[in-house]
């Protein structure tokens, strides 16, 4: 059994990372910007204003992590059956008896891969076509491949 409450930390942990390197570019995108030597010598030296606009990037993704860790700070974990129906904060096992891998169902992050005992779970949100096709189901449903090849059919093999 996977803990739930184990992948949200993870999913923070990695989140806090990201905060981490952000603050930091945006720490170097503003000492670029006012650097003296950024300072225009002709209007076609244009170094200093784009270091600025690197520098407003930054901080406007820093604002994003910080809103995205917040929304997995309150995000609560409930445990799910398999006659539950498949929503937000849930684990799923999708796929055949031969390949299949685990998704966490996230209010935000949808990409970030953590990994627990050995085992790797992609986030996804429910903006995400797959979740959109998964939320509202129950395990054994099915549901179509996202991939090129429409006839293969995904099974919902466990719910957590």
């Amino acid at each position: 059994m996977i803990d739930k409450q184990k992948i949200k930390e993870l999913i923070i942990l990695q989140l806090e990372q990201a905060l981490s390197n952000a603050v930091n570019a945006a720490e170097s995108a503003h000492l670029a910007a006012t650097d003296d030597q950024s300072v225009a010598e002709t209007q076609y030296d244009t170094l200093g204003i784009e270091a600025s606009y690197l520098a407003q990037g930054q901080s406007e993704r820093i604002e994003n992590i910080k809103q995205q860790i917040l929304k997995y700070q309150q995000l609560l974990i409930n445990d799910f059956a398999a006659d539950d129906e498949i929503q937000l904060s849930c684990l799923l096992l999708l796929g055949s008896a031969e390949n299949a891998k685990y998704y966490f169902i996230g209010p935000c992050s949808g990409g970030l891969k953590v990994s627990i005992n050995g085992e790797d779970i992609l986030v996804i949100t429910p903006h995400a076509p797959i979740a959109q096709s998964l939320i509202g189901k129950y395990q054994f449903d099915q549901i179509p491949s996202m991939g090129n090849n429409s006839k293969v059919v995904l099974e919902i093999l466990a719910v957590y």
